[in-house]
């Protein structure tokens, strides 16, 4: 292990420099790799956005599914029946007088 530190302390590490080649390729792939970035912030944003907005789809088709099995629980019963004859037919109990102004 000395000598491994030795030879270590001995070594002269020289740089060089590099061309301008590839400085360029570096800054480009430099460049390319925060646009990426920038553009799967973006992604992930809208991403969120939409999971919200089907979120609250969901919500609210959930109450309209609980208004809906309320009004089918109560279609089989008897005030149910004379209230859909009244409104959506225009029958009246048999006991009741109508009286309709002249026009």
């Amino acid at each position: 292990m000395e000598r491994w530190l030795a030879k270590l302390r001995r070594t002269r590490f020289v740089y060089r420099r590099s061309n301008p080649f590839t400085k360029t390729v570096i800054a480009t792939a430099l460049v390319l790799s925060v646009v990426a970035l920038a553009a799967l912030g973006f992604a992930i944003h809208d991403a969120q956005n939409r999971t919200q907005q089907l979120k609250d789809e969901a919500a609210q088709l959930e109450q309209d599914n609980a208004q809906l099995e309320d009004n089918i629980d109560s279609l089989g019963s008897a005030d149910s029946v004379d209230q859909i004859a009244k409104d959506e037919l225009g029958l009246v109990d048999p006991d009741t007088i109508v009286v309709k102004p002249e026009s």
